[in-house]
């Protein structure tokens, strides 16, 4: 029954970002504050006539030294976002975007705004709208704020008009109507994006003065993005017009159409004129292109296509051993307990009943890998570059998890007992009492907690399926569950094995006890990897759902009975979707500084730019939820001679931190045949191609890749 519930709770997670909860209380709705921004909705009108159109804007008054974001942020942070609460028929457009500034920040440069930002939106009242109603216009505003550090800001603000005959300005329509007038112009000429292939783009425009320097700032693109945001941006003149030289990002697009939007600042100072383009993109230079130059000197290497010499049988195998070696990686660990307890209570059983509960365990894991399948290949066909592992890059998912885990280490502790016998503790009859469906769905959870695990032979296996149809790479990833159920399944099928198992008796009773450990420990890392994600935000949000598992099993205890465990389930619910709720909308944390050397953050420009000054270039692919990252990390990178040759003049080490969805590490992973981290690539100058390293690591396999 437990396991039913677990299952049930991890299939509807991904309603948990749609589902409301009241915001928090203001003393006022006319301002709300955070530590450094404070916010106010103003409206330009204080009476109203039905069918008008007017605006609203919210004002961010920010403190010396921090700032906002503007819709494309830059390199890092989260643009400030506005849900609404609006009278029936009442709608809202979206923010009208001021020119941003851009904010460098060591090795990255931001788009936003400091000191003070006024933000216009389009407020449509519905001409069936009664005189006199009057109209409370309500914003849950959502921002980030930034200095050195960077903490999530959130307040309810609100004003209210008056429907009447006749509108009327308020005193704050002349601040709304200059930050109206001060918004970028539609650009008068014509502008053309043309792709320049490993020199970059460039941004071609005619119809106006060419100016003495000139800026793009563009807008956000899908799956991906358009520009490196900290490269220079080069003016260049030409006979019919000018243009701006761009270094493409890391992630730009693989395919990108047009019109590409953004704001282009002409000029300086107080003359500085800003418009919003929208260019025409072009896959390819043309003979007649307006401006004609040099190329820029930084140049991007493309990321190779993923290929593979793997045939489908090779793969077959390959995933099949993968899978028999997914079974002791340490991230299935965890799940080892209620294997455990399974295994020994089938042992002693009915043989019948002891292979019914090896094949729904074999059936619970092969269901769960081809459903992860299922969508990961749904994701990739809809353009998400997403890998092995995916659903933990979600954090509403890791929360779930989390919970899920202590909820389990509550059960295995003995603290309430669902569809569990403990009897004749000390005798022959001692049994853990996991039902035939506690193993299907043993199975289940056992996929979702390995699955940040890429076991040795199954990279290979999982890139070729990457770049199969849909049928071929469903084959190889059912290979991989079957190789990953089979020593259960085998076991539960082998009576002289099952006959060798230790007999029931106290000591089981004590086993369960010490397997909730694990659970525990799970739990911890869950919260820490949420931490990663969403900051502090979500660490609180996590402690508040163990907090709120803790209650529920306290109310199913105290309260024997229906209502009892009815009390229970519901608070462990609502604690879940409260908490889902704000880790779903909780902003995303500043990048991982998960570097050894030289600010090691990883890009292909980056690497290319080593090689060419002599350097033997390390990248470590990892992420904070896959454990076999972290434990390579602290037995193999914490060894003083891997640490030393790492930190070598000869060498620089480059982390890939893939715990936030990052699509282009995704295509470097498919370039080199893999859709999961952990991935260690080793360059020596001047190679076109790196070294892959197993993704088991020992100190002597890095030391020899290194020399």
């Amino acid at each position: 029954m437990l396991l039913r519930i677990i299952t049930f709770l991890i299939g509807v997670v991904g309603l948990f970002g749609s589902i409301g909860a009241p915001a928090l209380a203001q003393d006022s709705l006319a301002t709300g504050r955070s530590a450094n921004v404070e916010v106010t909705l103003k409206s330009a009108r204080a009476k109203v006539a039905p069918g008008e159109t007017f605006y609203v804007a919210l004002d961010q008054v920010i403190a010396a030294g921090w700032h906002t974001y503007w819709r494309n942020p830059g390199d890092s942070g989260e643009p400030t976002d506005i849900s609404w609460t609006l009278p029936a028929e009442v709608r809202a457009g979206p923010i009208n975007w001021p020119t941003p500034s851009a904010i460098p920040f060591g090795p990255l440069v931001n788009y936003g705004f400091s000191d003070r930002v006024v933000l216009p939106i389009e407020i449509r009242v519905p001409a069936s709208a009664q005189l006199g109603e009057r109209l409370s216009l309500i914003a849950n505003v959502r921002w980030l704020e930034c200095a050195d550090i960077c903490i999530p800001g959130e307040a309810r603000v609100g004003v209210t008009v008056t429907v009447a005959d006749v509108g009327l300005d308020s005193a704050d329509a002349p601040q709304i109507a200059q930050a109206r007038s001060n918004l970028p112009a539609p650009y008068p000429g014509t502008a053309r994006l043309t792709d320049l292939g490993a020199a970059g783009l460039q941004l071609v425009l005619q119809g106006v003065d060419t100016p003495s320097t000139a800026y793009f700032f563009p807008y956000e693109v899908k799956l991906g993005a358009l520009i490196d945001f900290a490269q220079p941006q080069k003016l260049v003149r030409g006979k019919d017009g000018f243009g701006l030289t761009l270094i493409k990002s890391p992630s730009f697009p693989a395919e990108l159409s047009g019109p590409v939007g953004g704001v282009l600042v002409l000029g300086n100072g107080a003359r500085a004129k800003a418009y919003e383009i929208g260019a025409e993109f072009e896959a390819a230079a043309t003979p007649n292109a307006a401006p004609q130059s040099d190329p820029s000197p930084s140049v991007t290497v493309p990321i190779p296509p993923p290929t593979s010499s793997l045939g489908l049988f090779g793969a077959l195998g390959l995933a099949f051993l993968g899978g028999l070696i997914l079974n002791l990686m340490p991230c299935v660990f965890p799940i080892l307990s209620m294997k455990a307890l399974g295994l020994l209570d089938a042992a002693h059983g009915d043989r019948r009943t002891a292979r019914s509960h090896g094949l729904l365990y074999g059936a619970g894991v092969m269901i769960s890998f081809l459903a992860l399948a299922g969508l990961l290949i749904g994701l990739s066909a809809a353009g998400n570059a997403v890998g092995w592992g995916f659903q933990l890059q979600s954090p509403v998912i890791v929360l779930v998890l989390a919970m899920v885990m202590a909820l389990i280490g509550f059960n295995l502790m003995g603290f309430f007992q669902i569809g569990t016998s403990l009897q004749g503790v000390g005798g022959s009859h001692v049994r853990s009492g996991q039902s035939l469906g506690g193993s299907f769905l043993t199975g289940v959870l056992a996929v979702v907690v390995a699955a940040p695990c890429t076991a040795p032979f199954m990279g290979a296996a999982l890139g070729f399926a990457a770049i199969q149809t849909p049928p071929i790479a469903l084959l190889v990833f059912a290979a991989l569950g079957a190789g990953f159920a089979a020593p259960f399944v085998v076991l539960t099928f082998t009576p002289a094995l099952m006959s060798a198992l230790p007999k029931p008796g106290l000591w089981m009773v004590r086993l369960r006890e010490a397997l909730a450990f694990p659970m525990f420990a799970t739990a911890i890392w869950l919260i820490w990897v949420l931490s990663a994600q969403t900051g502090q935000t979500g660490v609180l949000a996590a402690l508040i759902g163990v907090f709120g598992t803790g209650v529920a099993i306290w109310l199913a205890r105290t309260w024997p009975g229906t209502i009892g465990k009815g009390a229970g389930l519901f608070v462990f619910v609502a604690t879940l979707a409260w908490a889902g709720f704000h880790i779903a909308r909780a902003p995303v944390a500043a990048p991982n500084e998960n570097v050894q050397n030289d600010a090691g953050r990883w890009s292909a420009q980056r690497v290319v730019d080593l090689q060419a000054q002599g350097k033997t270039v390390f990248v470590n692919f990892t992420a904070d939820w896959c454990v076999t990252c972290k434990v390579n990390e602290m037995s193999v990178f914490a060894n003083t001679d891997v640490a030393a040759a790492l930190n070598s003049d000869k060498v620089v080490y480059l982390v890939a931190d893939w715990t936030k969805r990052d699509e282009a590490i995704a295509k470097a992973l498919a370039s080199r045949g893999r859709v999961g981290v952990p991935l260690y690539l080793v360059y020596t100058p001047k190679a076109a191609a790196p070294k892959i390293l197993p993704q088991i690591l020992t100190a002597q396999i890095v030391l020899d890749a290194l020399n």
